[in-house]
């Protein structure tokens, strides 16, 4: 019931920012600038987004470290399948299924695992956050940025804390959360005492300066080339900006990406794009044409290759949920 809820309050919130999206459009206008586009950037555009997800591999499988060793394939298909869930289902929950997928396929916790998802969206809060403050110095009269990079700000801090006193005292805590799970049942106990342990190591991730370091340059790269890809496509319809421009455009996307909503961020991200070019007197027509395109180029590329992958999985392997009830009928026969 609670994950119905979840979703419902996703589609709600992308209901919302698309009426703040298209409430002003005119329909032929619209039209006119879907017209205009010229292809040439977006054929450019696609593989320079494409190759972020390579590197979003590598970062996920230098925060597993801990947990286990990985082969870059073993992290690669997770990574854009759970993109591609993202893209279909809402309220972001494409990155359960990434837990549950990676967690099946590599025998690992699942809690652990989403732990370490959970520690990647540390790095690209605090990416955010440098950027968010960065373009408030370019836009002061920018009312909102300083704002929301507050409170970004304050979000990553508590992160980086909780996780920076959890990597102190790791051992200490376990012994705590022993003592208080003591008066459950201990079947109980050994259950969520595992899961939890798991699921803070993962977050934990990183152990080392030079492994910190790795992922920051991970996650840099990623925001660069996503931003490139952003920048081609605005640039497909004419469009042309200062190079703190484009990546006002990026950032705002990013930030909208970040909350739930339907499935492929529609409504969060249309809005984000009609904001950040309104800025720079781009009509809403064109603004809410470059993000369309944007979505059904970029988005629509990573989704197609998690179909594909996701099908070829399930040909070879069977899904990680056939799996697990596969397993459950050996240990019962057993």
């Amino acid at each position: 019931m609670k994950t119905w809820l979840y979703k419902l309050a996703g589609i709600l919130v992308s209901v919302l920012f698309v009426y703040l999206a298209v409430r002003d459009v005119d329909l032929s206008e619209f039209l006119r600038a879907l017209g205009t586009t010229q292809f040439g950037w977006l054929l450019a555009a696609t593989p320079i987004y494409l190759c972020s997800f390579p590197v979003r591999a590598l970062r996920w499988r230098r925060i597993l470290l801990d947990q286990k060793v990985l082969s870059f394939r073993e992290v690669m298909v997770p990574t854009v399948i759970g993109h591609m869930a993202n893209n279909i289902l809402p309220a972001r929950t494409g990155e359960i299924y990434r837990a549950h997928f990676l967690g099946s396929q590599a025998r690992m916790s699942r809690s652990g695992v989403m732990g370490s998802i959970v520690a990647e969206r540390i790095f690209d809060v605090l990416m955010l956050v440098s950027l968010l403050l960065l373009l408030f110095i370019l836009y002061p009269k920018i009312p909102f940025i300083g704002g929301v990079a507050s409170v970004f700000g304050l979000v990553f801090l508590a992160l980086a804390t909780g996780a920076l006193i959890y990597s102190l005292t790791a051992d200490r805590l376990h012994r705590a959360v022993d003592k208080v799970l003591r008066v459950l049942p201990q079947n109980f106990v050994e259950f969520i005492s595992r899961q939890l342990k798991s699921f803070l190591l993962g977050i934990r991730g990183i152990s080392t300066v030079r492994g910190g370091l790795e992922v920051v340059a991970y996650t840099a790269l990623i925001w660069a080339l996503e931003t490139c890809a952003v920048a081609l496509v605005v640039i497909s319809f004419g469009v042309k900006l200062p190079l703190s421009g484009y990546l006002l455009v990026y950032v705002l996307a990013a930030l909208g990406t970040m909350l739930p909503s339907g499935p492929a961020y529609v409504g969060p991200y249309q809005y984000a794009f009609v904001l950040a070019l309104g800025f720079f007197a781009v009509s809403q027509e064109v603004a809410l044409a470059s993000s369309i395109v944007a979505q059904l180029t970029l988005a629509g590329s990573i989704t197609a290759i998690g179909l594909v992958l996701f099908w070829r999985e399930q040909l070879h392997t069977g899904s990680p949920l056939r799996q697990e009830k596969v397993k459950l009928k050996k240990e019962n026969i057993d």
